[in-house]
């Protein structure tokens, strides 16, 4: 049994150069990524795991997280073990460990590349939807702000309230999953040459992380798992980042890998929804990171736009800074640089900073549909 294992493993170990040399390939390719693998294995194998994992009532992807936590702990520690034991033959002992560790490794690589990862290299989302970002003065970028802040006081009115006067969500997580995959189905619709892009999005379930304070403490409201194709979301959070958040992890199941254009097809699909709560998550986020961008341009105009944001929205905006400052740890600065040096790993070289570059993206469709 042992014999075969290693064999399995130095299988494995030895098909790392070929995942690699396909990468390289991919990063050269990305016509051949989109007509391949995108638009081709891809919706095959993500339908094909989403028509397991969907049928699930918990995050499979949360279980073998726990689950590789304790094989890792379980492999150090038979290791150490088997050295203090095996006296003579700790050369071998440790080669064998290298190997397994090794062969689990390669093949964490290549499920994740065969998930989803390979979407990191097709074109972008820009060429897709005839939008074009380009620079901007300052003054259009304090009228999408100023336009922000008006629909989403509009759409504040009349949102059920808890006892802090703070927006309620009103769907579990069922009701919400739902919601979110109605609202791409309507976003095709509103949109026809996007039609397509954005089925796998309706047939995927959005689920409710068990230990989702553990992920706000990580300073992470959503993750996207290539090994199960799930779209896992965080519901400790405010509930105006939830809807958001569902069809941001959602535009990843789509393939979107990108962080700016899972943000922004995350904010039109919110858009496109009927339900009234999704439309304000969506222009409310949008309102952020357009207002951040705006503040650190020009902080009066920033004031000027904002001036008239009503006062629901406000509370909404100081409950969710309240909640960050009450979970943010040394340990969510870590997670934070991790998702970072992942993020430049697949070709974003922005890291964490490419959330924000959704606010290109906003003003592109802020400027097609002023006409």
């Amino acid at each position: 049994m042992k014999r075969k294992v290693n064999i399995l493993c130095a299988v494995l170990c030895g098909m790392v150069p070929f995942w690699l040399a396909l990468v390289w390939l991919a990063r050269r390719n990305p016509d051949g990524v989109e007509r391949i693998y995108s638009q081709g294995f891809y919706p095959l194998w993500a339908g094909g795991l989403m028509a397991v994992t969907s049928a699930l009532p918990f995050s499979l992807a949360e279980v073998l997280v726990i689950t590789a936590a304790l094989l890792a702990v379980f492999w150090l520690w038979s290791l150490v073990r088997a050295l203090a034991r095996g006296r003579g033959q700790r050369r071998r002992i440790l080669g064998d460990y290298l190997l397994w560790g090794g062969g689990a490794c390669s093949l964490v690589l290549a499920l994740f590349l065969l998930g989803g990862g390979f979407n990191y290299y097709r074109p972008g989302f820009t060429q897709r939807s005839g939008l074009a970002p380009i620079a901007s003065p300052v003054e259009e970028l304090a009228g999408l702000c100023r336009a922000l802040a008006e629909e989403a006081t509009l759409l504040r009115q009349g949102l059920p309230e808890d006892e802090a006067g703070v927006s309620l969500l009103c769907q579990d997580s069922r009701a919400l999953a739902g919601t979110a995959a109605a609202s791409y189905r309507l976003l095709m619709e509103t949109e026809p040459g996007w039609a397509g892009l954005f089925e796998l999005s309706t047939r995927c379930r959005p689920k409710e992380v068990f230990f989702s304070e553990a992920m706000s403490y990580m300073e992470i409201v959503g993750v996207f798992t290539p090994y199960t194709d799930e779209a896992n979301v965080n519901f400790h959070t405010t509930d105006f980042d939830i809807p958001f958040a569902a069809c941001h992890e959602l535009a990843h199941i789509s393939g979107f890998m990108r962080e700016d254009e899972a943000n922004f097809l995350a904010y039109a699909a919110c858009r496109a929804s009927q339900d009234t709560f999704f439309r304000y998550s969506g222009t409310v986020t949008a309102l952020i990171h357009t207002g951040n961008a705006l503040y650190t341009k020009d902080p009066d105009l920033y004031r000027e736009a904002m001036e008239g944001l009503g006062e629901g929205v406000r509370r909404d905006l100081a409950a969710s800074s309240a909640y960050y400052q009450a979970h943010h740890t040394s340990f969510g600065e870590f997670s934070t640089k991790v998702n970072d040096t992942y993020l430049k790993v697949n070709s974003q070289p922005q890291g964490v900073a490419s959330y924000g570059r959704m606010v290109d993206l906003l003003l592109a469709d802020y400027r097609a549909r002023r006409g």
